[in-house]
This record gives structure tokens, C-alpha cells and sequence, in this order.
């Protein structure tokens, strides 16, 4: 099994559900073991706005076009757990967040619609909010 180290920032091409590869975020950590991840996707018409990302220097370098957060994919993951989920072959971490993007990427999470208020509660302690 693969030994991963996360820092809140850190983005992971992991395995999912029905496509396969998605890029999630660390945002917050929830306990000692436990992160809060967000996925990244291209924008459509019916996305969720509270955090767009477009290509630029502060940017990860995934982003090449007009993306969104979608916070209602977030979910909470373990170590252990991303070990088991990330992609065969992917660099780990795939990116980090500059800290501009980062603090973006929360306070979209805190006005998001979307994002279940479990994760809204923990990432508002998280932030000390």
C-alpha cells in the first residue's frame, strides 16, 4: 500500500465512480486521520458558481480551462483510504493549491448551496470560524 502525506492544499487524481480519474482537494482537516476534499470539474451550464477557477500563474496546473468546485462531491477521506483511491501512476500530490487559491477554494465551500452543512460545520472549525 502506498504511503501518502496530505497537506490541506494538496490536489489527487483518484479513482472514482463512473469515469474513473477526478482531481479532489484537501481543504480541511477533520481529525488526525480524516480530510475534507472537494472536486474539481469543467463548468457547465447547471454548476454550481461558488468557486470558478480559470488558468492563470497562482493556479494549479490542471486547470486549463474554465473550472468549478463541486462541492457536492465532497467527501471526507482517510489516509488509508487515498492510498486505495488514487490513480495508478499519478503523481502524489498531483498539484498544491498556491494559498490564494486555497483560501478561494473554503470561503466558496462556506457559501456554497450544495456542500453538506456536516462539511460546512468542519470546515468552519477548521478555519476557526
Amino acid at each position: 500500500m502506498l504511503s501518502i502525506v496530505i497537506n490541506v492544499g494538496d490536489a489527487f487524481l483518484i479513482d472514482t465512480p463512473p469515469n474513473s480519474q477526478h482531481l479532489y482537494i484537501a481543504i480541511a482537516q477533520t481529525s488526525e486521520n480524516q480530510f475534507l476534499f472537494v472536486n474539481v470539474t469543467t463548468r457547465r451550464e447547471n454548476s454550481e458558481t461558488a468557486c470558478i477557477l480559470l488558468p492563470g500563474p497562482d493556479m494549479l496546473a490542471f486547470v486549463t480551462h474554465e473550472s468549478v468546485v463541486a462541492y457536492k462531491y465532497a467527501r471526507e477521506i482517510s489516509i488509508e483510504e487515498l492510498a486505495v483511491l488514487v490513480t495508478p501512476g499519478s503523481p502524489i500530490p498531483k498539484d498544491t493549491c498556491s494559498p490564494s487559491v486555497l483560501i478561494q477554494i473554503q470561503q466558496g465551500g462556506l457559501i456554497s448551496k450544495r456542500l453538506k452543512n456536516r462539511y460546512k460545520i468542519a470546515l468552519r472549525a477548521f478555519l476557526g470560524l
